[in-house]
């Protein structure tokens, strides 16, 4: 079997997953084509990918000459082909005006490339995010005659779900990161079918566990991701300070890079929080040391304002994978991947306080890093381990209908 994975860009820091999801695929005997939606990563860094990119297609940039003349080939050549992707573009209620003109453009391009995706000859079309890798996903699929599928994670699916509606009526199969994130599609399209509950995972095995006996004095804190409101940085720079007015020893290491920056470094020397260190982005070996030496890895997950939310963070399993007890909130889908106080701490998000508590409770409870360190390995090992997956994906992938949908 055959399959064309779409992704806005595979070396994005942000989507090692995707690659080594890639990689995991490919050695369970799949093949595996790329399409990526733009050459570059618009991050201030590129990761170095877990899967081989030779032959990586791109979708844009789609210059004029070529665009014009790929849609009025594709459209007189299979127009009711064409007319039912242009329909897909503009059924949803989810939609503005302005945004059914973009999704016109994307099939558009769609439409220039889709002979270069039949000559792949892919007997499915898989996308990562809901929202433009599964538009073209959608649109490569009613162009083409072949079956798609996505993953929905976080923003895509809550802050920005570009014919969401569409996509999931649509979709010959449809991946959810989590029960969470099902029940929201199911509220979307309630007869939804075709669709399974498949997690992220991390490779276990490159992770080397080091089981915390007790937390270290002074507590090493380390906390990963983009530093965008819905990460919760913020409260977790106030109960730091917290900890600080307690007497509590600790250090700290802020790993990432986004738009909050400038305002959590105010917020971090106006509570004259010394010990915090903004790292900026790292490569995945040296995220990895870091949470292989750490007490503990913290992020606060909330709600943001626009209504973006994770799903599961990965940079939680990857913790706990390497030992390190892990402390989040109770939101989305991360219940599913903590256990209160079995595979780590689960505090009520936005509750700097509470945070400085489980914090706290690490620096003085002796047996506690210890338990969470064995179950929050055990909980990835057993639920969220990148081989169960790939093996759950190629299932997904061989079991999906091979034709689409009606919207």
């Amino acid at each position: 079997m055959k399959v064309l994975y779409i992704a806005t860009n595979f070396t994005a820091l942000t989507h090692t997953f995707i690659t080594r999801e890639v990689a995991q695929l490919r050695d369970l005997g799949l093949g595996v084509e790329l399409l990526s939606l733009r050459t570059h990563s618009g991050e201030a860094g590129v990761s170095a990918p877990e899967c081989d990119l030779a032959g990586c297609r791109f979708a844009y940039p789609m210059p004029v000459r070529r665009l014009v003349p790929g849609v009025l080939r594709r459209a007189l050549r299979h127009p009711l082909r064409f007319l039912r992707a242009a329909r897909a573009a503009v059924l949803s209620r989810l939609d503005s005006p302005r945004t059914k003109l973009k999704l016109l453009y994307q099939l558009g391009v769609a439409a220039a490339l889709a002979p270069e995706i039949e000559r792949l000859e892919c007997d499915h079309i898989h996308a990562h995010f809901a929202t433009s890798p599964a538009t073209f996903a959608m649109f490569l699929g009613l162009l083409t005659e072949t079956p798609f599928s996505f993953t929905g994670h976080a923003a895509d699916i809550f802050r920005e779900p570009v014919a969401l509606d569409t996509k999931l009526r649509l979709a010959a199969a449809t991946r959810a990161i989590s029960d969470h994130n099902l029940r929201h599609y199911r509220t979307l399209v309630p007869a939804l079918r075709r669709a399974a509950v498949i997690h992220c995972g991390v490779d276990v095995q490159r992770f080397p566990c080091r089981s915390r006996s007790r937390a270290g004095a002074p507590l090493h804190i380390v906390a990963v991701g983009r530093l965008v409101p819905k990460k919760g940085f913020s409260h977790l720079i106030a109960a730091l300070s917290l900890l600080q007015r307690r007497g509590v020893a600790w250090r700290a290491d802020l790993i990432g890079e986004g738009p909050e920056l400038d305002r959590l470094k105010r917020a971090a020397a106006a509570a004259d929080l010394h010990n915090l260190t903004f790292t900026g982005p790292l490569q995945q070996g040296a995220v990895r040391d870091l949470l292989g030496r750490a007490d503990a890895c913290v992020l606060p997950c909330v709600a943001a304002p626009d209504g973006d939310v994770d799903g599961i963070p990965v940079s939680l399993m990857e913790a706990m994978a390497s030992g390190c007890p892990v402390i989040s909130t109770r939101i989305s889908g991360i219940p599913e991947l903590i256990e209160d106080g079995v595979s780590g701490l689960l505090t009520p998000p936005g509750d700097a306080p509470a945070l400085a508590d489980a914090l706290q409770r690490l620096a003085t409870e002796p047996d506690l890093a210890s338990r969470l360190s064995r179950g929050g390995r055990a909980k990835v090992e057993q639920e969220f381990n990148l081989s169960h997956a790939g093996e759950q994906l190629r299932d997904f992938f061989t079991a999906a209908p091979r034709s689409a949908g009606k919207a």
